[in-house]
């Protein structure tokens, strides 16, 4: 059960919104069936925690006293969330995706032990792993204009002898979104759909899981001398050429959002917690906050 916080983290204040709550299950539901009857995420072995029921409850002088990002308006609501306990079959145990680039006293990593226990290669386990988390993210991305927020802590990983099997996708309700204006949405989920610039779209890729993922699980692994950086990102590459290869309807769309451009822009995350620590993004115009300050090189374009 997830219960509303007053405490701030992470440029947020740590409230649940009675009206977010009122749409949580039915937008939970939503994007259970498209990944049921989805042959590609299925494939993946995606799956979500899907939050079955909430409550929250409007204090109507409050309301009218505050703006609606006030944290008044957020202070007593709960969600009840599936555990993913249950789908897990012989042999199999869960770890957050956070856990991956921690790093001990000793300079050792969660990820580089995986690597050990599984027995197979540094590329072969990576690979493994990105086809249970990555693939996910390119084709929800390619074939929906559909977006999670798939930081570390927002992922689960089913694991069976240090091999990454599959991915849980958690916190849905208020960290996805639809880029597509012409959606066509139930009424229920209609508040998922966002307008984001079509140069700031693939941000979501490049920053979420390049800059403020990957580039660390890179550079811990290439410390440790398991795999060295070139051959990490190498393997990304090959990734998302396999997957691009096997949506040939989808080139179009490869194109006009490519993953192998050059650069991307700097998104920086610190800039927006010290500009408002309370509110760091408006959910419902999730670029219209960014800090994009320069270029980085993409990592893959190379390969």
């Amino acid at each position: 059960m997830k219960t509303a916080l007053s405490v701030i983290n992470m440029g947020f204040m740590r409230g649940l919104s009675a009206a977010y709550m009122e749409a949580t299950p039915a937008i939970n539901d939503w994007l259970a069936q498209l990944i049921e009857g989805d042959p590609v995420l299925k494939a993946t072995g995606l799956s979500i925690i899907r939050e079955r029921a909430a409550v929250g409850y409007r204090h109507l002088e409050y309301e009218k006293a505050t703006d609606r990002y006030s944290p008044y308006r957020k202070m007593l609501a709960a969600l009840w969330r599936e555990s993913p306990v249950p789908s897990l079959e012989d042999g199999e145990s869960l770890a957050t995706m956070a856990s991956l680039v921690h790093v001990d006293h000793e300079g050792a990593s969660v990820a580089g032990a995986l690597i050990e226990r599984s027995g197979l290669s540094p590329k072969e386990w990576l690979r493994r792993y990105l086809q249970a988390y990555f693939t996910p993210l390119l084709h929800s991305f390619y074939a929906y204009d559909l977006v999670f927020m798939p930081h570390g802590e927002n992922v689960i990983l089913v694991l069976k002898d240090g091999v990454v099997q599959r991915a849980i996708y958690k916190d849905i309700a208020e960290e996805i979104a639809v880029m597509d204006p012409e959606a066509v949405l139930p009424p229920t989920v209609e508040r998922l759909r966002v307008e984001v610039p079509e140069d700031k779209k693939l941000l979501s890729i490049f920053t979420d899981v390049f800059d403020c993922f990957f580039r660390f699980l890179a550079a811990n692994l290439a410390t440790e001398g398991i795999l060295e950086e070139d051959d990490f990102w190498r393997t990304v590459a090959e990734v998302t050429r396999v997957y691009q290869e096997s949506m040939p309807e989808l080139a179009d769309k490869f194109k006009q959002y490519d993953m192998f451009a050059p650069e991307f822009s700097l998104s920086c995350l610190n800039r927006l917690q010290l500009r408002n620590n309370e509110q760091m993004v408006d959910l419902s115009d999730p670029s219209g906050a960014l800090q994009l300050i320069g270029t980085l090189k993409n990592p893959i374009t190379k390969f």
